[in-house]
């Protein structure tokens, strides 16, 4: 990695730099951070995390997003360090979900797999075709692109990669759209 023509950055309450020598505008200081930074960035989260999901382009682009609407008056030293610190907690937050989605699946499936012949009762089919239409309406309130991810993933059995030739959306697209979609379902069947 090469040093830094950035060095420190300051930034003001209004997200621009602080005036200084250079007066250079935010956006341009931004810039010069993404040259600089963006390729290494991807390589320390492709080495760390492996290739996703989620993709290490989007989360240092999400990264930069973050570091782009600081808001408040604040002395930015070692840009890198913030970059790779902000880029790590999105992944790990990112992994959280995705473990906490998992284990709700697992425990549904260990569910439906252990319900044997003995269990069908009246009762059970009700209860299930109750779930059932929980999950329908909660299908119905999904907005747009998660429904189509969902149909095509679910449905017709498409990998992401084929949702993303399919619909032209990136693959982190396609991949949140699933997520959140998944965690609006869970969240519907536990109410």
């Amino acid at each position: 990695m090469s040093n830094s023509p950035v060095g420190s950055l300051p930034i003001d309450q209004s997200g621009r730099p602080a005036p200084s020598g250079g007066g250079r505008s935010h956006a341009v200081a931004i810039e010069e951070l993404y040259r600089t930074y963006w390729k290494d960035l991807c390589q320390q989260l492709r080495r760390a995390f492996g290739s996703g999901p989620p993709e290490p382009e989007d989360v240092a682009q999400a990264a930069f997003a973050r570091f782009a609407e600081l808001g408040e008056a604040v002395q930015v030293r070692n840009p890198r360090a913030l970059l790779l610190v902000t880029a790590r907690n999105i992944v790990l937050d990112h992994k959280r979900r995705n473990g906490r989605h998992a284990a709700y699946a697992r425990s549904m499936q260990a569910e439906l797999l252990n319900a044997g012949q003995d269990d069908i009762s009246p009762e059970r089919a009700l209860l299930d075709m109750e779930r059932l239409e929980i999950v329908r309406r909660a299908i119905d309130q999904l907005p747009h692109k998660q429904k189509v991810v969902l149909s095509l993933h679910r449905h017709r059995g498409y990998t992401y990669q084929q949702i993303v030739q399919e619909t032209g959306w990136s693959y982190g697209d396609v991949y949140r759209q699933m997520e959140s979609a998944l965690a609006s379902l869970s969240e519907a069947l536990k109410s």
